[in-house]
Formats: C-alpha cells, sequence, structure tokens
C-alpha cells in the first residue's frame, strides 16, 4: 500500500525476472544463499512521499519508510542534469530527502534499496512538480567551459522586491539554466541573510532579532531571538563553533560633531555563542573610526547620521585572530583580537578622530600608504583617493572580505563614486597585499575593470575563490548597462582571467513599484557554488531599458 500525499505519485516496479541475472551475480559475491526480496516485501508497511513537508523548498520532497532489515538508500532523479545521492549508512527506519527536482515538470525518480548482503532493489515513481513563482528571475547562461569549471550548482540568495520591504530566496541552479532547489523565507515578512551552510550541512538566516536553523526541506532545526544585539547581512561560522557577524548594538549611538547624539546601526563585529544564544565578544567600530566622515553624497544612505559605517563583511585573519570588517561608507578596517586598531584600507581624505564622541584617537597613522607595482608610494593624488593609476585604485563602496592563504585580501569593489566622482565607471574583484607592520597597500590583482558598465554594481555584489583556484564573481545589481536589468555570476580562472562560466539573472522588478527606491526593485545579494546534500563544507575555500538607481535605494547595501 502506498500513501500519497501532497503530490501526485506514479509508481512502477521492476521485477525480478528483468533483473534475475544481475541479482544472481550480487548472490555469489556476497555469498547468500536465498533469493534477494522485491522491493514491496524489503518495506514494511507505508512508503510514504510529501512534496514540499515543511512549505519553504517546492523542489524537495521526503520519502519515510521503514525495512524489515537495515539497508542502505540511493536516489537519482533523471534529467538533462541528473542529480544522484547515496546514503551509506545502513538503516530500518528512514526518512530521506529527495532534492533537485525540476520545476513544473513530472519528475522521474529511482529510488534503490542495498542490504548489508550487496543485494539491491529499486523502485521507479514520479513526482510532479509546480511552476517557479512568476516573479523569480529568468536563467541565461552565456558561457559554459565545463572541464575548467569548479563543480557544483549554482547559488544566488535572491532578494524579491516586494512594495518596501525585500523577500529572501536562496536560489541553485544548474548548468542549463534550470532552478533546482530554492529556499522560501518569505514567510518571515522581511529581508533574511545570509543563507550560510554550517558544519552541520544546515542553512543560518539572520532576521535581525533571529537566528533560523533549517535543513535542505526547510524543517526548522533551531530559532534563537537575540537579546542586546541585532545581526545583519554577513554572519560566518568561527572554528569553535560561535557565529561571526555583521551587528547592531541596541541603543548604542554617537555624538555627532553638532552635538547631536544619535542611535547608530551596522557598526558592530559580534562573536555570538549559538548553543548560549549570548554574546561573547563584541568589536564597536565606532570606536575606531571617525563617525563623522563623509565622502560619498549622504543621499546613498537613508539616513546617513545613523548608518554611518554600514557594516557589509568581515573576515577573520587567522594568523592572528584579527577581524577585517567591510563598511560600504567608509571603506576596510583591521581590529586585533585584542580589540587593537590595525589599519584602515580607504582613500585618505577627510580622517578625523575616531570614537563616538569625536574625540579618541587620530585615525591618520592608521591609514594604509598605496604602492606601486614597484613598491613605491603613488602620488599624493592617489593616496587621497582623488585619482587612480594603471596598477592602483582604491576600493570603494565593497563587498565581501576574503583572507587568502597568501594573506592578501581578495573582495568585491563596487566603484560607487569611484576617485569622488558620481559618473558611474566599472565594478571589479581585487586582490591587494598588505603589509601590516607598514602598513602599506599594492593591487596585485583585478578583473573587472576591462569590462566597465556592464558589470557595475553599486551595491551588494562578491567574490569567492573556489576550491580548484578559480574565482566566482557575482554583480548583484546591474542597471546601467545595454542590457535589462539583472546580475551576473562569472567564473574565470586565476591568474589568466579566462572566464569559463557566465550566468546572467534577468529580474522581473515584479512586486515593486517599478521607481528606483528601497525594495522596489530585485537583486542579488551574493553567489556560491554548492552541491545539494552538501557537508557542509561547501565549494568555497575560505542581466528593460537602461534605469538609474536612485541615492535612497541603496542605503541597506
Amino acid at each position: 500500500m502506498i500513501e500519497v500525499m501532497k503530490t501526485h505519485i506514479n509508481w512502477s516496479v521492476k521485477g525480478l525476472q528483468q533483473v534475475g541475472a544481475f541479482f544472481a551475480v550480487l548472490l555469489v559475491l556476497s555469498g547468500c544463499g536465498t533469493a534477494p526480496k522485491t522491493f514491496d516485501e524489503l518495506v514494511k508497511g507505508d512508503l510514504a512521499l510529501t512534496l514540499n513537508p515543511y512549505e519553504r523548498s517546492p523542489l524537495g520532497a521526503l520519502t519515510s519508510f521503514t525495512t524489515t532489515e537495515p539497508v542502505a538508500v540511493s536516489l537519482e532523479i533523471a534529467g538533462d542534469i541528473s542529480i544522484s545521492k547515496t546514503f551509506d549508512t545502513y538503516n530500518t527506519i528512514h526518512s530521506v530527502p529527495i532534492l533537485g527536482l525540476y520545476p513544473n515538470k513530472l519528475n522521474s525518480v529511482k529510488l534503490t534499496l542495498t542490504t548489508e548482503a550487496g543485494a539491491s532493489v529499486t523502485k521507479d515513481f514520479s513526482i510532479q512538480t509546480a511552476p517557479l513563482p512568476d516573479f523569480l528571475p529568468s536563467i541565461n547562461i552565456t558561457k559554459l567551459e565545463k572541464n575548467k569549471m569548479e563543480e557544483g550548482l549554482h547559488l544566488i540568495e535572491m532578494l524579491v522586491a516586494n512594495n518596501g520591504k525585500f523577500h529572501s530566496y536562496t536560489m541553485m541552479f544548474d548548468d542549463n539554466g534550470a532552478v533546482r532547489w530554492y529556499m522560501d523565507m518569505s514567510s518571515t515578512g522581511q529581508i533574511t541573510y545570509s543563507a550560510l551552510r554550517n558544519k552541520r550541512g544546515n542553512w543560518l538566516y539572520l532576521d535581525w532579532d533571529d537566528i533560523y536553523e533549517l535543513d535542505d526541506l526547510g524543517r526548522q532545526v533551531s530559532k534563537k531571538q537575540m537579546t542586546s544585539f541585532a545581526g545583519n547581512h554577513h554572519v560566518m561560522e568561527a572554528d569553535n563553533g560561535n557565529l561571526l557577524m555583521g551587528g547592531t548594538r541596541k541603543g548604542a549611538d554617537v555624538v555627532r560633531a553638532d552635538g547631536r547624539r544619535v542611535v547608530t546601526r551596522f557598526d558592530h563585529v559580534l562573536e555570538w555563542d549559538l548553543a548560549a544564544n549570548q554574546p561573547v565578544n563584541y568589536w564597536d567600530i565606532g570606536e575606531y573610526l571617525d563617525i563623522d566622515r563623509i565622502v560619498f553624497n549622504p543621499g546613498y544612505s537613508l539616513d546617513f547620521m545613523a548608518d554611518w559605517f554600514h557594516l557589509n563583511g568581515i573576515a577573520k585573519d587567522p594568523k592572528d585572530g584579527s577581524i577585517i570588517a567591510s563598511g560600504r561608507s567608509q571603506g576596510v578596517v583591521k581590529m586585533g583580537a585584542d580589540k587593537s586598531l590595525k589599519w584602515i584600507m580607504a582613500p585618505h581624505a577627510r580622517w578625523g578622530r575616531a570614537g563616538r564622541t569625536g574625540q579618541g584617537n587620530p585615525t591618520e597613522p592608521f591609514l594604509l600608504t598605496a604602492l606601486d607595482s614597484e613598491g613605491k608610494p603613488l602620488p599624493e593624488n592617489v593616496q587621497f583617493g582623488i585619482e587612480s593609476t594603471d596598477d592602483f585604485s582604491w576600493n570603494t563602496g565593497q563587498h565581501s572580505m576574503n583572507i587568502l592563504p597568501n594573506g592578501n585580501l581578495l573582495i568585491f569593489d563596487n566603484g560607487m563614486s569611484r576617485d569622488f566622482a558620481e559618473k558611474p565607471t566599472y565594478s571589479r574583484a581585487v586582490e591587494y597585499k598588505i603589509d601590516d607592520e607598514k602598513r602599506t597597500i599594492q593591487q596585485v590583482w583585478q578583473y573587472g575593470k576591462e569590462r566597465g558598465l556592464e558589470m557595475f554594481s553599486p551595491i551588494t555584489s562578491d567574490v569567492d575563490v573556489l576550491a580548484n583556484g578559480n574565482r566566482l564573481i557575482t554583480s548583484g545589481n546591474i542597471r546601467l548597462s545595454d542590457e535589462p536589468a539583472h546580475a551576473k555570476l562569472i567564473e574565470i580562472t586565476y591568474p589568466k582571467n579566462e572566464v569559463v562560466f557566465e550566468a546572467e539573472i534577468y529580474f522581473k522588478d515584479a512586486k515593486g513599484t517599478g521607481e528606483q527606491a528601497w525594495a522596489q526593485f530585485d537583486l542579488v545579494y551574493r553567489g556560491q557554488r554548492y552541491n545539494l546534500y552538501d557537508d557542509g563544507q561547501g565549494k568555497e575555500i575560505a542581466t528593460s531599458s537602461k534605469s538609474t538607481i536612485s541615492a535612497q535605494a541603496l542605503h541597506q547595501y
């Protein structure tokens, strides 16, 4: 008997007559003197299957059953790009996730049970899925050299505008551009960051006050509510299991130069003990930097006084435990595990005294000195960020912190108001060599300048190093190119910069008003490379007419 739940299932069992010879060989090899059981004999009672059991993962299903003896389970989803998985442990009680179904299709699935004696039986069935929601983006693959690529599916953190609030969808698509999995986090009613896969293989999401842990099917493993702090933008898992994240300390304020007291946000790095659900350490960036420094158009934030730093990326230096934090409105700062200030990575213009009252230490001695390719200091106009050279340009509006094995820093440089000019130029991935002791910086590699506005994204975006050494670049919101509004996911070889994969993610902007304002247009926050059924380590080490983005549209990124 088969219990059918939430989906249409069409079963067909392979008869023993068709595979008798195969099983006979298995029996000889295993030394077993009895004939193998059929699938229905091996399965005890009902076999149940539920599509999208937790209402968050529409392209996933769960099958549950018991067997009369321990078996290992394998499954395969057929298609132009098949997806298969083997669960190696032998059990009698089974709850098996089926991941990677095609949308809007009668999917063919094969389930194989293998006994400890080595005998296998299979059952073929079909699962009908619904179409993708019509507001999700369309995907076009424009470059694919599979033999030069890192394996895996392509993940994007999609933010869908919903009339003033972003709804978050974590999506994976295959090399044909077909979406094969997505996590619908719209039930939170607001933006959720940052789709981290933890060491247990589950997904962690930040919803300001809440930390969710979900499995691949969307089952809520845990939900912790933060107090005294709120988490935002970026979360990473430390070696000790604690979380490092961008944070806001509730009630924290600054005293502006005109004497106004302003409650601030997005200006802390927070270490959070998830098991105990409490903070164990934090770095208050307001104590290190000049809170009154304004070098970009203040309109880039809805409330620049409160969002003076706008933390959007963090990294931990493995050699000394230092924390590196990216602030879109200021630059990058390195802070020691002992809370000392190591350096400030930003154009030298307009730096004053640090501190939440503006009466702290001078910041100028901590500014990195830019060097040319020969190791010589560059002219003053370059140091101050007024000019760039062929081999050096300061990062502006940057995202994504990556400390490489050689100690260099790899980031996505959005190029917001590059050289303090309002005219858009280019975005890029860039690698800098930094001498912590001498406080110097050299640009040693970049990709993106040569592509100009076709890769220019003033907000969001990402770069990562893949396991094969290639670099995966995400330009999250491209609206000034000759193409309709889209994002790009680009894999390039290193150091030759050969494009081996490129996808264009075309936005619908279907649930916003159409104006270029906060949460009225879609975008991609970050991109990754993952396998379904991942072990938690991922595949990393460590796209209408032309339009413009208003300053008010940029405040969260």
